[in-house]
């Protein structure tokens, strides 16, 4: 239903006949705003801090008290009389709003409560005010006007809204906090986490591997790689790219300067980490191709006890993505990764310790059965012509017997050379070098060893090398300790699996007892562990030892993209 538009402002005359009417229905006996009765409740209103006011019938100002008449704007509060809010500082949509409210309450005898914001004219600042407007009633019940008060609560206002923003900035606070507490608390964990995998395993490919795999858990990126320092030069050894396939580069064999690179040649000199922005396409990035695309690079130097190991480098094609944070979590993982690579780096300087020391070994035995093979030949060389001129027979025998042993000789020498040049164990099949220890045996021994083999070994270079090991290992027992007459080498190279079975005829042992670990069984063991192979070992007193040794051929040497 359409509102009826608001009346505009009344008459003056009406205006008058209105505050004389209502000074009479207040004090019928003294009529006017002099009177005491009026006096007396202008000093009351004037000292209470809401503004009061009262309306006639038609919205015209009756009276009201100072703290009315100074937000109005008007001096005194006499000079109120007769106006309305059209007279005032407030505007037509205002004044509009207020009349209807004025109506409404007299129509409907029902006070109305509001809270509005209102811009007061003393001093032309935006107040709070709560107002309360109610029927005006006579001595009769009927209303005759509107009663209004409002209070400026501005100051109160104020002050809840600067409880609130204090309320809403701790809160932020504490949100802030407690976020950035739960981002340390994710980071520690995933740091910890990273940690313990890095260095769950000391093989350096598995280690940078990892190190790619579990990085995106710390610092967030689309593309990675790892370059690593060797002597002088930089090179890079792994590299993830944005599909997510983790790999080592094509041209991983090309040694770089880090001063190709400002960024590199920035972290080795400052071991701090560098964030770059790209504004527009460069080339190359740390020789990876196809990097066009990234806007945003990380970078962070991987460092151990003050030696630089090489540097851990993150892609984004979002400009300005890495912060300050970001180099902050990527130095921490670099740390953690630099353990990792210096086990790895310290494991592969163990094991080549102990090959060294294990072909240095096997060479002083050589030497030794060497020399004490060369060593017989001359006394046998020596009193052969003469037992040739005595006994025809016996000098045969020692003929034998020196040709015997020459060609062992020579096995052991050609051995020796092996244990000289580990590459050659490569070079020679898995069969021709199992002769070549039966006929090193013989030399030392006085042993028939029967050499079997079936199929070509074709097969991966640790294993061949690994088998080649635990043939050598089990044949020095034999000569040793065995005691045995004969010995037999059977090689089964079948599709799937290797197969190699030593048995002798000497006087054995019980596999209860201490002879195993005395035998050098324990690192047999290892062996076979390190190359995936199952040792089976087998004796009983009396009756020689029997060895197996089953490998699958799985796994050949690939190539790394």
């Amino acid at each position: 239903m359409k509102k009826p538009a608001p009346a505009g402002p009344p008459k003056a005359s009406t205006a008058s006949q209105s505050v004389l009417d209502f000074w009479q229905h207040l004090d019928a006996g003294e009529a006017g705003s002099d009177s005491p009765a009026a006096q007396l409740l202008q000093l009351v209103l004037d000292n209470i801090p809401q503004a009061v006011f009262w309306k006639d019938r038609d919205s015209v100002y009756v009276w009201c008290n100072r703290n009315f008449a100074f937000d109005a704007g008007v001096g005194p509060p006499e000079n109120i009389v007769g106006k309305t809010d059209y007279d005032l500082v407030f505007t037509r949509e205002q004044s509009d709003s207020y009349r209807l409210i004025d109506q409404r309450v007299m129509a409907l005898d029902r006070p109305e409560y509001q809270f509005i914001e209102r811009q007061a004219q003393a001093d032309g600042k935006q107040a709070w005010l709560v107002t309360n407007k109610m029927p005006l009633h006579d001595r009769n019940g009927r209303v005759v006007g509107v009663l209004g008060t409002y209070e400026d609560i501005t100051e109160r206002k104020e002050a809840e809204e600067a409880l609130q923003r204090a309320h809403d900035e701790l809160e932020t606070r504490v949100k802030e906090r407690t976020a950035a507490e739960r981002e340390q608390r994710t980071l520690a964990e995933a740091l910890r986490d990273t940690a313990s995998l890095l260095n769950s395993t000391l093989h350096l490919d598995e280690v940078l591997d990892r190190i790619l795999t579990t990085i995106g858990r710390v610092v967030p990126h689309q593309t990675a790689n790892i370059v690593l320092m060797e002597k002088q030069q930089a090179r890079v050894v792994r590299f993830r790219d944005l599909s997510g396939r983790s790999g080592r580069p094509r041209h991983l064999g090309r040694e770089i300067q880090p001063g190709e690179y400002p960024e590199l040649l920035e972290m080795a000199r400052s071991r701090q980490p560098v964030i770059l922005n790209h504004a527009e396409p460069e080339a190359d990035r740390v020789a990876l191709p196809d990097v066009r695309w990234v806007r945003s690079s990380l970078g962070a130097p991987i460092q151990m006890d003050g030696k630089l190991l090489g540097f851990i480098n993150l892609n984004s094609a979002a400009p300005d993505f890495f912060t300050a944070l970001h180099a902050q979590c990527l130095r921490a993982f670099a740390d953690q990764a630099a353990i990792a690579i210096n086990n790895a780096h310290m494991f592969e300087q163990a094991q080549e310790l102990a090959k060294m020391k294990e072909r240095q070994r096997l060479a002083r035995d050589l030497h030794d059965a060497v020399s004490q093979t060369l060593w017989t030949t001359s006394l046998i060389a020596d009193v052969l012509p003469a037992t040739w001129a005595n006994d025809h027979a016996e000098g045969m025998q020692n003929l034998e017997q020196l040709q015997r042993l020459t060609r062992g000789a020579l096995a052991e020498m050609r051995t020796l050379l092996l244990e000289l040049r580990p590459a050659a164990l490569l070079e020679a099949t898995l069969g021709s070098l199992m002769e070549q220890l039966a006929q090193a045996l013989m030399s030392r021994k006085k042993l028939e060893v029967t050499v079997s083999v079936a199929g070509e070994c074709a097969l991966a270079p640790e294993v061949q090398i690994g088998i080649y090991r635990l043939a050598q290992e089990t044949l020095n027992n034999v000569a040793k300790h065995s005691k045995a007459s004969r010995v037999a080498i059977a090689l089964d190279c079948g599709p799937d699996q290797v197969r190699l079975v030593i048995q002798d005829d000497g006087r054995g042992f019980a596999a209860s007892g201490p002879a195993p670990q005395r035998l050098g069984h324990g690192i047999m063991q290892e062996r076979a562990e390190a190359i995936g192979a199952r040792l089976d070992i087998a004796s009983e007193p009396g009756r020689g030892v029997r060895v197996t040794v089953v490998c699958p051929v799985a796994g050949k040497e690939g190539t790394d993209e």
